[in-house]
């Protein structure tokens, strides 16, 4: 629709202002010339009326081709025009009928302003609900080919318009926690399991309940993703340092000041944590009672590796600069570190969304990179990659072709082998799955969650080996019923994604031991997985 309403403007833009052009010069060239310039340019208009003089011996080529091209100009136009204002009840008719795999935007915050832009420039079909219809993104995002719906999220009707029991992904960001909170209720009873709901939370107290709970409980009805901006800008953030080094930096100068330079710490000790490392962070006074001193009451462990000096010590060369606000603030930060002979790398977190930065650092400093975290956490890939889930699944995924790998199979055995990004849509939803089924072990357990604060332990699950036993039969269970359930069948041959055939659908008991013990593996990953969120495991003894 949004492709032919585009066609349909464009033909209208270059045909009529041609096909004028070509009236007036064929009609000023008859044979007889006596046409005067008026009666010409009214004669070219005439064109797109399909009035023309038809008794011409020899009309010129010019005359000829506008006769065809304005009419056609005219009924693009006018196609133009009706795709215009019946476009938005079209494409609400077509969601009623086929509504499915879109993205549900509930509240045009810039988030999901922002949002919206970039999924339908990636064609993605985009289901607005908006409460207030004077908003001023509503003309924006519904221009770009996005169905708006105007109401209030928390009345069940308004939802069900927007086709959440079949949607793919569901954001809520309406701008008040609360609202927020209570549209995730009501959302509880209607979306799929199929279905990831992302709601923002502001309050940071909040957010950390949330948080934790979303992972500790599993949930028969959709996924839950509670998100804190902050949070995500700084994973964005620290994903494109870490890209952008050769190796992990295991030393690090931090210079900041308020939440976004709060999170950026925390994440960055944890992803550090995850892989097993113990990377120190080194902070002026300033950044320590502005950034360290106010997280030691939630965060203790972040103590340990948190290093107080006036100036950038000579064995670290990666600085980070995250400070709210002026890009200019943050420049000026990211200069004082980057005149350090030592420092190679000075990052700064940009918090302003694309097109607002302000920083120019050509010709500054070679070793000043700026990143627009502000608006490269909303893009989808960065935003919906870092849900919990698709951060647990993605851990699982490694994990097992990790231990695939150390038991001597390839990609040529095991078609499974390839990285995330080109694992089919069918196997992703796999790990996925199991990411909140995690959940459910950690309540048969009686385990609960707490900060990942120290590296990851390389050891097993602690739990006994019947334990075990019982939870890998309940895990390779959970697993082929919900294959079943996703249309997968059972075949003697090898497992075929495209065709959705496996030959593991079969009972605990028909396993061989070494299929019994991948699904083993997959329980003893469950601490690797966390981690990659900012998880531990706490397992109370004897379990």
């Amino acid at each position: 629709m949004g492709t032919l309403n585009r066609v349909s403007v464009w033909l209208g833009v270059i045909l009529i202002p041609l096909s004028l052009l070509l009236g007036y010069v064929g009609y000023r060239s008859l044979a007889d010339a006596s046409m005067s310039r008026t009666d010409a340019a009214f004669g070219a208009i005439q064109l797109f009326f399909m009035e023309t003089q038809t008794d011409l011996d020899d009309p010129p080529v010019a005359l000829n081709i506008a006769r065809f091209t304005a009419p056609l100009s005219l009924a693009a136009a006018t196609l133009a025009a009706v795709l215009a204002v019946a476009g938005q009840q079209i494409r609400r008719a077509i969601l009623r009928w086929r509504g499915r795999d879109h993205v549900v935007l509930i509240g045009l915050s810039e988030t999901g302003t922002e949002l919206a832009r970039a999924l339908r420039e990636r064609d993605q079909k985009v289901v607005v609900l908006e409460a207030d219809p004077a908003h001023p993104a509503l003309a924006e995002v519904q221009s770009r080919g996005a169905v708006v719906i105007i109401g209030d999220a928390r009345q069940p009707g308004q939802l069900r318009r927007c086709r959440v029991d079949t949607a793919q992904q569901v954001v809520v960001t309406t701008g008040h926690d609360s609202i927020n909170v209570e549209v995730c209720e009501v959302l509880t009873h209607m979306v799929s399991d199929a279905t990831t709901v992302h709601a923002a939370i502001d309050d940071e107290s909040l957010w950390s309940v949330l948080g934790r709970v979303q992972v500790e409980e599993a949930s028969d009805s959709g996924s839950f993703d509670f998100f804190h901006a902050d949070d995500r800008k700084a994973l964005a953030f620290i994903d494109v340092v870490d890209r952008s080094l050769e190796m992990m930096a295991p030393v690090v100068h931090l210079s900041g000041e308020g939440g976004l330079a709060q999170r950026v710490l925390v994440r960055w000790c944890q992803r550090r944590l995850a892989e097993g490392a113990r990377a120190i962070v080194h902070v002026s006074p300033a950044t320590y009672s502005a950034v360290v001193d106010p997280l030691l009451a939630t965060q203790p462990w972040l103590e340990s590796l948190i290093s107080t000096a006036a100036n950038v010590p000579a064995s670290c060369a990666v600085g980070l600069v995250c400070r709210e606000g002026s890009d200019g603030t943050a420049l000026s930060a990211a200069l004082a570190v980057a005149g350090e002979r030592h420092v190679t790398d000075v990052f700064v977190c940009s918090t302003l969304p694309r097109g607002r930065a302000v920083l120019d650092l050509k010709g500054v400093s070679d070793k000043i990179h700026l990143v627009p975290a502000g608006s490269a956490f909303r893009e989808p890939e960065s935003f919906f990659g870092h849900s919990w889930i698709e951060l647990m699944a993605m851990a699982r995924h490694e994990d097992y072709c990790a231990a695939e790998r150390l038991r001597g199979i390839t990609s040529r055995d095991n078609p499974s082998l390839v990285s995330w990004d080109d694992l089919p849509e069918s196997l992703k939803d796999s790990n996925r799955s199991f990411a909140v089924a995690v959940g459910s072990v950690l309540n048969e357990l009686g385990a609960g969650l707490v900060p990942l604060g120290r590296p990851l332990d390389a050891d097993a699950i602690p739990v006994s080996s019947a334990r075990m036993e019982t939870l890998a039969k309940r895990e390779h269970d959970r697993w082929m019923n919900d294959l079943v359930r996703d249309g997968w069948t059972y075949s003697s041959g090898p497992k075929d994604p495209e065709l959705k055939t496996h030959p593991l659908i079969i009972g605990w008991d028909d396993l061989d031991e070494p299929e019994r013990e991948k699904d083993r593996d997959a329980i003893r990953a469950i601490p690797r997985m966390l981690a990659r969120v900012g998880y531990a495991l706490d397992v109370p003894a004897g379990r």
